[in-house]
């Protein structure tokens, strides 16, 4: 690893799904929600397509708008639309499908640990996020920590292009050595950030082994009370 400058660092920014939260059980929820809703208003849909097959229509909405990659939400409406539109219901009703399961998305708990870390942190940093996801902070009740919130879906881009990170910059009219990014996904959370000259700590709540062919991290964490003692 390298050694971490943490006198520089003017900004944290975070990582949003299992980084501040766990968020494979929250999406099971929230498809399971959206299935039973499907089955019980739309229920051509599920009778038409198994999950496998829906998982074909949004590969092959990739394929033909490669450029969209970036915006999961758009990809998810879209699927819906065209489910939709293959057995006969209007292409409109993905809006209200979509809002169903995005509810559900944002019902979640952040990790204990969050909350009172974040609440120290804020105090001696500026703090910020970038999520590939599409999750809202301002229902799940975050927003207020932190002084910017970009996603992908709307930056037009998604981590780990460099992009992405400049834009996180330019947001907090900070130099890139100036922001700490913490995250848990090595290229998205890591490599990305660390060659956008970013210093970078590995949120590893998993005991996962760091891959060797990739550059290390500055540090690693297994939680956010380990990154307040890291800075203190």
């Amino acid at each position: 690893m390298r050694a971490m400058a943490p006198g520089a660092i003017r900004a944290i920014c975070f990582d949003l799904d299992n980084t501040l939260w766990e968020i494979e059980p929250v999406l099971i929820r929230a498809e399971r929600i959206l299935a039973d809703w499907l089955k019980a208003r739309y229920p051509r849909i599920p009778a038409r397509f198994s999950p496998a097959e829906v998982l074909g229509v949004r590969e092959v909405l990739l394929r033909e708008e490669p450029h969209q990659a970036h915006d999961l939400s758009y990809l998810r409406r879209e699927t819906l639309a065209r489910l939709a539109a293959e057995v006969g219901y209007e292409r409109d009703i993905a809006h209200e499908a979509f809002a169903l399961w995005h509810a559900a998305r944002n019902q979640l708990q952040p990790y204990a640990e969050v909350v009172p870390a974040l609440e120290l942190l804020r105090r001696r940093f500026r703090l910020a996020t970038l999520s590939n996801g599409n999750a809202d902070l301002s229902v799940i009740g975050l927003a207020h920590h932190f002084e910017v919130s970009l996603s992908a879906g709307a930056l037009g881009y998604a981590k780990p292009d460099p992009r992405a990170y400049a834009g996180v910059a330019e947001s907090l009219t900070l130099k890139p050595a100036e922001i700490l990014f913490v995250g848990d996904e090595p290229h998205a959370d890591v490599v990305g950030p660390r060659a956008a000259g970013m210093q970078t700590v590995w949120v590893n709540r998993g005991g996962v082994v760091w891959p060797d062919a990739l550059p290390a991290p500055d540090a690693c964490i297994t939680d956010l009370t380990g990154l307040v003692a890291l800075l203190s």
